[in-house]
């Protein structure tokens, strides 16, 4: 019970630091939404291939930054209404000439039986992290962005946060034993009831009846979690237990973003066409 306490703590004070940092920045604009983007897809990215290391094999960390690169700023650009070339999308060669570039060198590489493994990793890694995350740009480009954004970050941590202290307290029944030990249908199921709890709160401000409100809760609290457990089957393959140590806690940034990856999207075309 007091390594349960002493884990709640380190969460909380975590929260505390990063929490007004996240909102301030949201609130100030696309470009630092866009900036912090690429600085947590750099941080992620070099957690998951490290991951990855474990087993054997060794994803390029610069291409795939450079493909996440290309997710983020591509969708910035697009909101925005900027060619950096032409209409036709020109500027795309860049992306050809360095996939050709890196194919080439790999002609110099020793271990020819892990090439392709590495490939498939290094391009998974990139549109797991920068094409899912580019949809947090999608959303903070929408009108009242910040909000809307603000608000799928309040669902997801009341998520996450009901989960944990309940599957802790209650918890018995486990969902997946041999992917995620300590999370159960308890938890869940007080993740997604407070997650509703929540948007029927803010039932006004998101002008929605009562079916979509409903179904917005349900359908971001399921997916967030998902997100948890598909990178908890991540951390099983590669035989580690936290992505990283960065944030007291929570364990690595990548261990800290999992909800939002599979819940953005979701969000957003919701707003889009549900709305």
């Amino acid at each position: 019970m007091a390594e349960g306490q002493s884990e709640f703590l380190k969460r909380l004070f975590s929260a505390i630091i990063i929490l007004p940092a996240i909102i301030f920045i949201i609130l100030w604009g696309e470009i630092p939404v866009l900036i912090l983007l690429l600085i947590i897809n750099g941080i992620a990215l070099q957690e998951i291939y490290k991951m990855i290391n474990n087993i054997g094999y060794t994803p390029s960390w610069w291409l795939g930054f450079v493909l996440s690169l290309y997710f983020l700023g591509n969708n910035f650009l697009n909101n925005v209404k900027i060619q950096c070339l032409t209409e036709d999308k020109n500027h795309e060669i860049f992306i050809v000439i360095i996939i050709i570039f890196y194919s080439f060198h790999q002609l110099f590489k020793k271990d020819h039986l892990k090439i392709l493994p590495n490939i498939s990793f290094t391009i998974f890694g990139s549109i797991y992290l920068g094409y899912l995350s580019s949809y947090i740009i999608k959303i903070r480009f929408l009108p009242n962005g910040q909000y809307l954004l603000l608000t799928l970050l309040c669902i997801i941590w009341v998520n996450d946060t009901a989960a944990y202290l309940i599957g802790t307290k209650f918890g018995k029944n486990k969902i997946f034993p041999k992917v995620s030990p300590k999370k159960s249908w308890e938890g869940a199921l007080g993740g997604v009831f407070f997650s509703i709890i929540l948007v029927l709160f803010l039932r006004e401000w998101l002008n929605l009846d009562w079916i979509r409100i409903l179904f917005l809760g349900i359908l971001i609290a399921l997916l967030a979690q998902l997100g948890d457990l598909f990178e908890s089957l991540l951390k099983r393959c590669t035989g580690v237990k936290n992505s990283g140590n960065l944030i007291p806690g929570h364990g690595g940034l990548l261990d800290r973003i999992d909800s939002i990856l599979f819940s953005a999207p979701a969000f957003y075309y919701f707003i889009l066409f549900l709305r």
